[in-house]
């Protein structure tokens, strides 16, 4: 049982999903490995486990190594071959093609299945025949996610509520591109300060790309965990499940509910 787990709640959805939330990083990394062996060691359904995006797309960064001045000759599955022969997991091997003509290039991106294989790789690189590459980690993305129609952080424009577009000059309702406004008239949507809202010395900018570093501190294997606090009832880091409502305390069903504390404690 995951007894040392902490949950600070437990919410229960009108379709019969339950939501729980960790109160720490490590809480939240032992309900995402090992929670869902529990409940079918115990007989229960298998429980679909649903990660914030920017949180996995830190875990699929560190699944990801690149290789550099690889011959062309040499093809991408006889690469998948030296791997496997000494034991890693590989998911894909992919020869990076440059945009203008699409061209292939002496680079070549591996996929492993989980960071131990990838960072084993790191210290070991690739061996073919008697060829020897280094390898390195895929870099994190530091950069905070702005959406382009409204400005604002943490969504990308497909996942936009509002959809009106604002502009990154003047605030108001039109494309950058359609502004007249004068270059004393600059104003940030965001901060109000006289700069573009896209500005990468804007105050909230830096306050997201403070936050973004933290989540990798925390959620990197690689990186050392820090004292900071995460984020974990931000609605943009942990947005709602599909068909997800605000807990609604008569349909929260006595049995089930002492079920999964009992697999908690």
């Amino acid at each position: 049982h995951l007894n040392d787990v902490k949950i600070h709640d437990i919410q229960l959805s009108r379709a019969g999903s339950f939501t729980l939330y960790a109160s720490d990083v490590s809480s939240f990394n032992r309900l995402l490995n090992e929670f869902t062996t529990i409940l079918a060691a115990n007989g229960q359904p298998t429980a679909k486990i649903f990660v914030p995006r920017s949180i996995q797309r830190i875990k699929d960064t560190e699944m990801v190594a690149f290789v550099k001045r690889v011959d062309l000759e040499i093809p991408d599955n006889r690469i998948t071959d030296a791997l496997t022969k000494v034991g890693l997991d590989v998911v894909n091997v992919t020869r990076l093609n440059r945009k203008e003509g699409n061209i292939p290039t002496s680079t070549i991106k591996i996929t492993f299945k989980d960071a131990n294989n990838r960072n084993t790789f790191i210290h070991t690189g690739l061996q073919v025949d008697s060829m020897h590459f280094n390898a390195e980690a895929a870099s994190q993305n530091k950069k905070p996610v702005q959406c382009y129609i409204c400005l604002q952080y943490n969504h990308v424009a497909k996942y936009c509520k509002t959809k009106q577009q604002i502009c990154a000059k003047c605030g108001d309702n039109h494309r950058i591109e359609q502004c007249t406004a004068a270059i004393d008239a600059i104003k940030c949507n965001n901060c109000k300060g006289k700069h573009l809202a896209t500005a990468n010395d804007c105050p909230n900018f830096l306050e997201q790309e403070k936050r973004m570093l933290n989540l990798i501190n925390q959620y990197s294997s690689t990186s050392s965990p820090t004292t900071t606090s995460p984020l974990l009832h931000d609605s943009n880091e942990f947005p709602s499940l599909p068909n997800v409502y605000q807990r609604q305390q008569g349909l929260l069903q006595n049995d089930i509910l002492d079920e999964l504390i009992n697999l908690l404690t």
